[in-house]
C-alpha cells in the first residue's frame, strides 16, 4: 500500500486508567489532516498546512465541549505520524479518540501502533520488551536494541558471509550467543530460590534482601508452608526470590505439600541458595540442582562448625555478608554482562534462530544460514503475529 492511501490509526501510548495526562499516537496518511480538522490554537486559528516535522502547538480539540491539548508532528515521510498530549481523565480519553474515529481513524492497541511505525521487526519488537522493562540496566540493554545494536550485528553477519568469510561469521555469531542467557532475562526475573532445613533463617534472608517483612518469621519449624516469591533486584538485575518450606522428613500433611512445592520450585530455579545454620548441625542438600550457592547464616550466633571457606558467610539479623551475597547471587547469574552498545539476541525465539544459523553455518550449509540470518531481519515467522488491527468501538488502550 502507498503512503498515501495507508489507513490512518490512533492509539493511546500511555496506560489505560486515570493519570494526569495521556497521550495518543495518529498515524496514517490523514493524521495531519485529521489533527487540523479537530484541534485549533488558542488564538483561534488552524494548525499550518504543511509544518516541517519536530515542531509542536498548544491548542483545543472539540467544540461547546473542549479540552486543551498540545499536538507534536513528529514525522511527515513516508507517512505522516502525529502525536497528542491531553488530560488523562478517562472521559476525556475516551472522548479525544471518539473525536479522531469520527473523522476516519481506526483504532488500534499500542501494540500494534508499535508494528505500526517501527522500521523493522527488530525495532518493534525491541520497544515492545522494552515496555516490560522494570530496571535501568535491563531497559537500557533494550534501548540500545531498539536503536539497531542487534539488527546492526545481523547485517554484519550477513556481509561477512556474501564475502566468503564463513569462520568470521562464526565467531561473530559465537558473540551474539554469549548473550543469549542475559537477553532471556531482560524482561523475565532470574530465578532464585532459598533452600534448606527448618529454622535456619531463609525467611529472614528474604526479608532482608527484600526490604521488608515479606514472609513470617517464627521460631516454629514449619512456619512457612508454601512458596512466597518477592521481585528484587540486584546490581540492576530482576530476581524472582523463593522462599520455601523448611526440608525435613517429619512433616504432617500440609507441611509435606509445602516441602513437594519447594522442591519442584528448586528444580526450576537458575539459582538456589542453600542456607545452612552455624549454630547447628548443619544440613547438607539430599538433591542435585544444576546450580547452588552455599550460604552459612547466623554468624552473629556461637558457630558449633567450621565454614571451611565453600559457604557465603552472613547474618541475616544484622546484615553481616549480604553485600558479599548479593556479588555472588550476580556473578552466578550473569558471569559475563553485556557491555554498554553490546549487541544482545533480546527474546528466546531470537537466540534460537541464532543459533540455527549458527549450526547451519558450521555444517557448511553457508546459504542455509544466509535465509535464517536474513528472516531474522526482514522479520521472523515465530515473533509476535504483525498486527491485527480492529475497527471502531475497541476499548481505548488495547
Amino acid at each position: 500500500m502507498t503512503p498515501e492511501k495507508a489507513p490512518t490509526y490512533i492509539s493511546r501510548l500511555t496506560p489505560p486508567g486515570q493519570a494526569a495526562l495521556a497521550t495518543f499516537g495518529v498515524f496514517g496518511s490523514r493524521a495531519w489532516e485529521i489533527a487540523r480538522t479537530l484541534i485549533r490554537r488558542f488564538s483561534g486559528e488552524e494548525l499550518p498546512d504543511v509544518p516541517n516535522a519536530g515542531r509542536f502547538w498548544f491548542g483545543r480539540i472539540g467544540g461547546e465541549i473542549a479540552d486543551e491539548v498540545v499536538v507534536a508532528l513528529k514525522r511527515t515521510e513516508p507517512i505522516p505520524l502525529v502525536e497528542v498530549h491531553a488530560h488523562g481523565g478517562r472521559e476525556v480519553a475516551r472522548f479525544l479518540v471518539d473525536l479522531f474515529s469520527a473523522q476516519g481513524a481506526r483504532v488500534c492497541s499500542w501494540r500494534d501502533y508499535v508494528w505500526l511505525t517501527e522500521p523493522d521487526t527488530l525495532s518493534a519488537e525491541a520497544a515492545i520488551a522494552l515496555a516490560q522493562a522494570t530496571t535501568l540496566r535491563t531497559a537500557s540493554i533494550l534501548l540500545d536494541q531498539h536503536r539497531g545494536a542487534l539488527g546492526d550485528a545481523l547485517a554484519d553477519v550477513l556481509v561477512a558471509l556474501e564475502n566468503g568469510k564463513s569462520a568470521t561469521a562464526e565467531e561473530m555469531l559465537d558473540r551474539l550467543l554469549r548473550y543469549a542467557s542475559v537477553g532471556e532475562h531482560l524482561t523475565k526475573p532470574w530465578r532464585v530460590v532459598v533452600a534448606g532445613a527448618p529454622n535456619v533463617g531463609k525467611s529472614s534472608l528474604v526479608n532482608a534482601l527484600a526490604g521488608y517483612q515479606r514472609s513470617i518469621v517464627a521460631a516454629t519449624p514449619g512456619t512457612t508452608r508454601d512458596v512466597v516469591t518477592t521481585s528484587i533486584a540486584l546490581d540492576g538485575w530482576t530476581i524472582a526470590l523463593s522462599d520455601t518450606a523448611g526440608l525435613r522428613p517429619e512433616a504432617d500433611a500440609l507441611e509435606a505439600e509445602g516441602i513437594e512445592r519447594a522442591r519442584t520450585t528448586m528444580a526450576d530455579a537458575d539459582l538456589c541458595l542453600w542456607i545452612l545454620d552455624a549454630s547447628s548441625p548443619p544440613v547438607w542438600p539430599s538433591e542435585p540442582h544444576s546450580s547452588v550457592l552455599l550460604v552459612v547464616n547466623k554468624i552473629d550466633l556461637a558457630p558449633i562448625w567450621h565454614n571451611e571457606g565453600e559457604a557465603i558467610a552472613i547474618s541475616a539479623r544484622t546484615g553481616q555478608g549480604l553485600n558479599e551475597l548479593c556479588e555472588a547471587v550476580v556473578s552466578r547469574l550473569v558471569p559475563d554482562p553485556p557491555p554498554p552498545g553490546a549487541s544482545v539476541p533480546f527474546a528466546p525465539h531470537l537466540s534460537a534462530s541464532i543459533a540455527s544459523a549458527r549450526r547451519s553455518l558450521a555444517a557448511g550449509e553457508i546459504e542455509a544460514g544466509k535465509s535464517q540470518l536474513a528472516a531474522l531481519l526482514r522479520g521472523d515467522p515465530r515473533s509476535p503475529s504483525p498486527p491485527v488491527l480492529r475497527g471502531r468501538g475497541v476499548a481505548v488502550g488495547g
